[in-house]
């Protein structure tokens, strides 16, 4: 079945959270693409991990079973973008057929993903040559920043791609191609569209099951979507405008949504920040509302977060605490009830943008069919 959305989280207990609460029938439309964090000092001099003669492997035990945790039964795509190509653990063996194993294993249904940034380096083409997992639903064929390139080069990309297929013996009709733009705060919406017309237009004749684009608006820093502490600001979801190019220009494709969640590629994993700033990412129609606080470290401290729930839940773009698990926690923090840390506003940001990523998309694929105003509704429901 077709996926509806693609969402690219970070392997992670926030998001995890966040997936553990997701409505079930919700869940059924999703594919996501758990991103394994890259395992830095902030993991290896862990309490957990101090003394372990295989830090790396009991690390990635780790990642895997938090996984399976929410998502065993289903399908994933899983990658480890950020870690080196060539990337192994302690026995030897590359991280990604362990990933890969272990999750199908724990009862994941994997989609395997390969690199077209890391696809000619001998280590890691011979890790996935070498795959062996029976009952593989399908691959995806990930397209980075270095492809986007690539593609204005048609004759050496589609020779490229071509050769990935043969060293991997796939066909195109057992793969996806998933256009990852990764952090779009640079990028204008109209080369993003330039860039994504130019791979479908080459690849689309080939026959590849379905086509994905993904990206995040949402900037590594705050301060940098809103300048002002304690101030409400609006970020356009350049990735949503993409895909909705798309859908009208290609209405009879299998194109499908994918972004980052409300945390990009380059923001930072798990490393603490006591003076970061409260804060609440609201996914709206083509935006995200960032209601920004201040540093916790100043008076108000964690408090500070009920005025920023305050604010949300009277905004007209509120949808009821019924919306999704994380609207119910921004209303329970309006009223007093929780304040939350910084981790645990991840998960209730995250949460609600599932639903209403997801949602949104439905939305427009039917307005795609019979064209009609798109708007969201302050009772709760998308229409």
């Amino acid at each position: 079945m077709l996926p509806k959305y693609i969402p690219l989280l970070k392997a992670m207990n926030s998001e995890s959270i966040a997936l553990a609460n997701i409505d079930p029938v919700h869940a059924k439309k999703m594919l996501p693409l758990f991103e394994v964090p890259r395992i830095g000092p902030n993991i290896l001099e862990a309490k957990r991990f101090v003394g372990c003669p295989t830090p790396t492997t009991a690390y990635l035990d780790e990642v895997t079973n938090r996984i399976a945790k929410v998502w065993s039964g289903r399908t994933a795509m899983v990658d480890a973008y950020q870690w080196p190509a060539d990337a192994t653990v302690e026995s030897g063996e590359h991280v990604l057929p362990y990933l890969f194993t272990r999750l199908q294993a724990l009862g994941v249904d994997v989609v395997p993903v390969i690199g077209y940034d890391r696809w000619e380096n001998p280590t890691y083409s011979l890790a996935m040559q070498g795959l062996e997992l029976p009952g593989t639903p399908y691959y995806c064929l990930r397209l980075d920043a270095q492809a986007l390139e690539d593609a204005a080069e048609p004759d050496f990309f589609l020779e490229n791609i071509e050769a990935m297929l043969a060293r991997f013996e796939l066909e195109p009709g057992a793969c996806s191609v998933l256009i990852d733009f990764g952090d779009v705060t640079g990028r204008s919406v109209e080369k993003m569209v330039g860039d994504s017309d130019a791979i479908l237009n080459l690849l689309m004749p080939l026959g590849f099951r379905y086509f994905a684009s993904a990206g995040c608006s949402l900037p590594k820093s705050i301060d940098l979507a809103v300048k002002k502490p304690d101030t409400v600001g609006k970020v356009v979801r350049k990735e949503m405008l993409l895909w909705q190019a798309a859908r009208q220009q290609y209405p009879d494709s299998a194109l499908v949504y994918g972004d980052y969640g409300i945390r990009g590629p380059s923001s930072n994993e798990g490393i603490p920040n006591p003076h970061g700033n409260g804060k609440i990412r609201h996914t709206i129609d083509k935006h995200f509302l960032v209601v920004r606080g201040h540093s916790m470290m100043l008076p108000g401290k964690g408090e500070q977060m009920w005025g920023l729930a305050q604010k949300v839940v009277a905004s007209p773009h509120y949808l009821g605490a019924n919306f999704s698990w994380g609207d119910q926690q921004i209303l329970d923090c309006s009223q007093k009830k929780i304040k939350g840390h910084h981790a645990q506003w991840i998960s209730n940001d995250t949460s609600h943008h599932l639903a209403y990523a997801l949602a949104e998309v439905e939305q427009f694929d039917l307005s795609v069919a019979v064209p009609a105003p798109v708007s969201v509704k302050t009772s709760g429901k998308i229409a």
